[in-house]
């Protein structure tokens, strides 16, 4: 078992779509994206956040030496392995199967974009996000959230952005309090210019029927019209999204020379600024712009 030493929230913000997906569907749409069993809310999958960062951290770090120690041991990095074990047989115990010094939940979504009359479009969060943001919050041993209203029906109140009134949201108008709440998203966290806090089940509508739909095709190279058969629909969770994954710093099962918070400061220092999650790299998906959020420890 892992002992956790130190804590970070890294906080996503999409500059493009990302498709992180759950694989065929014979729903209407085909390639859908992942979503929480129980909420049906989009997620990231914790093995698709600690995928990117590992593959961030091979690009970009200039010694590559520690990738197996930081997010455990793969074959496809062994040629940057490096001695860690006391002693020959531990090596060969442990050698392809020894875990990382850093992990990861599954990127969680905090506010969602969506088209509205105030603006392109606004940001809405809901009573039942914040709750669990304050759980991460604590875990992480950092300040948990106090006083979450409750909202129910059609009502509104305004996080950010002296918004008030009847406000279309896509196909819904909710109506906007006069007053504004103090935002209880922590500094650090993407400062959004036009946040509402709307109810658990406005927020559920739309996250399930108000994410990007593309339709993609294959041309035939010989008649350069649409192959047969090649038609596909493919969910997007939209620009301008907000995502986090608590993360954990550990020292291993193993001794070693470094230190938890060593090892988050190096972590933090490679994986910073932009980062691709999701698939369809090569169409520009998933680019995400990323902060973090220095938690507490032991």
């Amino acid at each position: 078992m892992l002992k956790r030493d130190l804590f970070s929230i890294c906080a996503f913000y999409a500059v493009s779509p990302i498709h992180a997906g759950s694989g065929a569907s014979l729903a209407a749409v085909d390639l859908p994206i992942q979503r929480e069993r129980h909420t049906n809310w989009p997620h990231i999958q914790a093995s698709g956040v600690k995928g990117a960062m590992r593959a961030h951290y091979r690009d970009f770090a200039e010694d590559k030496t520690l990738i197996n120690f930081l997010f455990g041991y793969d074959r496809d990095d062994k040629e940057y392995h490096v001695e860690y074990f006391k002693n020959e047989k531990e090596k060969q115990e442990v050698k392809d199967n020894f875990p990382g010094a850093v992990a990861f939940s599954d990127a969680k979504l905090l506010a969602f974009p969506i088209r509205s009359n105030v603006a392109p479009f606004v940001w809405i969060t809901c009573p039942a996000v914040l709750k669990r943001l304050s759980n991460d919050l604590a875990f992480a041993k950092l300040q948990a959230i106090d006083g979450i209203p409750d909202i129910v029906g059609e009502t509104a109140l305004c996080l950010t952005g002296d918004v008030s009134g009847d406000v279309i949201l896509e196909d819904m108008v909710v109506n906007v309090a006069k007053e504004t709440i103090p935002n209880p998203i922590p500094d650090g966290f993407p400062q959004l210019d036009k946040l509402l806090l709307v109810s658990d089940a406005v927020f559920k509508y739309a996250v399930e029927s108000c994410t990007e739909i593309q339709t993609q095709i294959k041309i035939d190279s010989q008649t350069g019209t649409a192959a047969g058969g090649a038609l596909r629909y493919q969910e997007l969770l939209p620009a301008d999204s907000v995502l986090y994954s608590v993360v954990y710093y550990s020292r291993a099962v193993f001794d070693n020379s470094l230190q938890a918070d060593t090892v988050r400061q190096h972590v933090e220092d490679v994986i910073t600024n932009f980062m691709q999650i999701g698939g369809d790299e090569t169409l520009g998906r998933g680019i995400c712009k990323i902060n973090w959020i220095a938690g507490g420890g032991k």
